[in-house]
């Protein structure tokens, strides 16, 4: 019997499509690629994202559990599941809970891991950021990049990245969250002490969707964009998610080939 093979890439989604056709659409592509004799399928794990494309857009996406019980109607009996998660938060740990109750269900089945696990994936998204923004940095300018933060252990990631940024001789690049710490106010303090003139903000999230347009460059008091310039500092926005990045996608790519050793 022919075995059915497929790639299951999931990302939490996005509801604006331009960023999602130059981030989630790209990885997707790159990993389907990158996985010769598998087929390319997608979910999300969103619910919002995917009521939102339901309802505004008429685009019916598929959630994990869609995805799989629609892979296992079809006869598939290999099945490499990559997400494009940042960290192993909250998203990751309910996406793992759903992939377990289907470890039974293929005969092969495995799941690769997100952007940053390994001490190895902080050295090597430092080393794929440093060079994207070499073009930005000089003396008095921070680059700040603007993670998403959350209240699970994992959120000490974000502290790692700063740390990996350090040892890689970044000192300029600064870590900060938007909904939990390093918070905008220890970003503010930070570079005050360096007595810097210029910031440059950057998104450390896939796509440059709802928190980077608002929180990050929108035009409101309390975005970080608005309160640098209160401040009295000059302020650019970068507007590109980190799936925009050669490196960065192929670092998923990475995670997914070290998943199909486990198959």
């Amino acid at each position: 019997m022919e075995d059915k093979r497929a790639v299951l890439v999931v990302s939490f989604g996005t509801s604006h499509q331009k960023t999602r056709e130059k981030t989630l659409d790209v990885i997707e592509k790159e990993i389907g690629a990158a996985f010769e004799g598998y087929d390319l399928r997608r979910a999300y794990t969103s619910p919002t994202i995917l009521g939102i494309l339901k309802n505004r857009d008429g685009i019916k996406e598929d959630n994990v559990e869609e995805a799989l019980e629609k892979l296992i109607k079809e006869g598939y009996k290999t099945v490499l599941v990559q997400t494009t998660h940042v960290i192993c938060g909250f998203e990751y740990d309910r996406m793992e809970t759903v992939l377990r109750q289907y470890q039974g269900q293929f005969d092969h089945f495995a799941w690769g891991e997100p952007l940053l696990a390994e001490d190895r994936d902080y050295q090597e998204a430092v080393q794929v950021l440093g060079r994207e923004f070499q073009g930005y940095r000089s003396p008095e300018t921070d680059l700040v990049f603007m993670g998403h933060g959350t209240e699970h252990r994992a959120n000490v990631s974000y502290e790692k990245l700063q740390q990996a940024f350090l040892e890689e001789g970044f000192s300029d690049c600064l870590v900060g969250t938007v909904e939990a710490s390093p918070t905008l106010e220890n970003m503010e303090i930070l570079v005050q002490k360096r007595q810097s003139k210029k910031v440059v903000l950057i998104p450390f999230l896939v796509v440059a969707g709802e928190h980077v347009q608002k929180d990050m460059a929108g035009e409101e008091e309390r975005s970080w964009k608005s309160r640098f310039e209160k401040s009295g500092y000059e302020v650019d926005c970068v507007m590109r998610g980190l799936g925009e990045y050669p490196g960065i996608r192929r670092m998923y790519v990475r995670h997914g080939k070290e998943a199909e050793k486990r198959l």
